[in-house]
């Protein structure tokens, strides 16, 4: 059975960590252009998928589960933003390229997430999962037989198709997180989220409906957007509809919501020093101030990827950090 362990982690820092240039600037200058919206998603984007055509991919990571329990974001939209989408290529944490500077970070925090234990062969949930392309993932790099949850029916079905061009096996279940399948209670050794507990107005009761899917000694790895930092004051004044769909969580709070949902919390980590690719510009309706903002966010990108590359950018931080991280376990 495959054992994670400290050593993975050679390898997958920041020399592994694609160096930006002028070509991914014109790039990233073309995405932030092609995105109709500001949204802290399109972070999560670059590490679900690259864009390939105009509307942006901001909203594929918001993961779209219990229809219940006050989801401030609810079954319909989510059903609404899955129509007419092309699919994500899964995850592949070894290319290279600047859309993997995401990607890399989440993979990284993974193999940390599941450090000592073996992961071979065990069962992996990951609740909304709708559109995934981490299920691949997680399968491939850690050997987890990987199942999905999602109550979006469209969601769910994009997700089965993924799978299968991916060739990996899985069973993906529309259903409310708050009402599971039988047969998915306590069945599972690992439970991820990524997205999804920030929705509910009481996290903890989330979290504690996540942790009914586990079996005793079982590992949730949780990830919601750091609204309480800079890319929830940013979305509060250019895209406040996606900030009004979360509850603002620092990571005091995310742990705190963890324990007392009655789980043992392993780590919680602010990852990444920046990214202002969630930053929307975009959007912006006069076309004298979005270039000059577009060139600029682009400007700041390139120099935070070539500092952190250098390891002389900033460390993740409660102010400017985009995402955060929490590993706990069931006892």
């Amino acid at each position: 059975m495959a054992r994670v362990t400290r050593a993975d982690l050679h390898g997958q820092g920041r020399a592994g960590l694609a160096r930006p240039g002028s070509a991914r600037g014109a790039a990233l200058r073309q995405f932030v252009q092609n995105c109709p919206g500001p949204s802290w998603e399109t972070v999560i984007s670059f590490a679900r998928h690259p864009p390939r055509r105009r509307p942006c991919p901001s909203e594929d990571v918001m993961s779209n589960t219990a229809s219940s329990a006050g989801d401030k974001a609810g079954k319909a939209h989510w059903n609404q933003v899955w129509s007419n989408r092309s699919l994500p290529k899964p995850v592949d944490p070894h290319a290279r390229g600047f859309r993997q500077y995401v990607r890399q970070a989440f993979h990284r925090e993974f193999v940390r997430a599941f450090e000592g234990m073996d992961t071979k062969g065990q069962r992996l949930l990951e609740i909304g999962c709708g559109r995934s392309a981490w299920l691949p993932y997680l399968a491939r790099e850690f050997g987890f037989q990987v199942s999905g949850l999602d109550y979006t029916e469209i969601g769910c079905a994009q997700e089965r198709d993924i799978l299968a061009s991916a060739g990996i096996p899985g069973e993906i279940v529309c259903a409310d997180l708050f009402e599971p399948p039988e047969r998915f209670v306590g069945a599972f050794d690992a439970v991820v989220s990524l997205g999804v507990v920030e929705h509910f107005e009481d996290t903890a009761g989330c979290l504690r409906a996540c942790a009914r899917y586990l079996r005793p000694g079982g590992r949730i790895v949780t990830e919601i957007p750091n609204m309480r930092g800079l890319v929830g004051w940013v979305a509060k004044v250019t895209d406040r509809p996606t900030y009004d769909v979360h509850v603002p969580l620092d990571r005091e709070a995310l742990v705190k919501a963890h324990r007392d949902a009655g789980l043992h919390v392993l780590r919680s980590d602010y990852i990444l020093p920046l990214d202002v690719s969630l930053f929307g510009v975009g959007s912006i309706g006069s076309r004298w101030l979005r270039l000059p903002a577009v060139g600029a966010a682009s400007a700041v990108a390139e120099l935070v990827w070539a500092l952190d590359a250098r390891g002389l950018a900033p460390r993740p931080n409660a102010v400017t950090s985009p995402y955060i991280f929490c590993v706990a376990e069931k006892s």
